[in-house]
């Protein structure tokens, strides 16, 4: 499982990333996104295909500092 860290990075350039990892992935494969606030969800569901994927989880990231913690599946 791969884990994307955006909290302190350029968002843009990271969901690029994530996008050409996305393409990557087999069915049922799943990546998980930390990130610096919720709104980068909105943004994945701008950049990945409709209904190939599934955020399956969204909590406050498991770690001392602020950010969202996102799981997608590939579906």
């Amino acid at each position: 499982m791969t884990t994307f860290d955006l909290r302190e990075s350029i968002i843009p350039f990271s969901l690029l990333q994530i996008s050409n990892h996305f393409k990557r992935m087999k069915s049922g494969e799943v990546v998980d996104i930390i990130c610096p606030d919720a709104t980068v969800e909105k943004d994945l569901q701008c950049i990945l295909p409709r209904r190939k994927y599934e955020i399956f989880l969204l909590d406050p990231a498991p770690t001392d500092r602020n950010g969202f913690f996102i799981r997608l599946l590939k579906k």
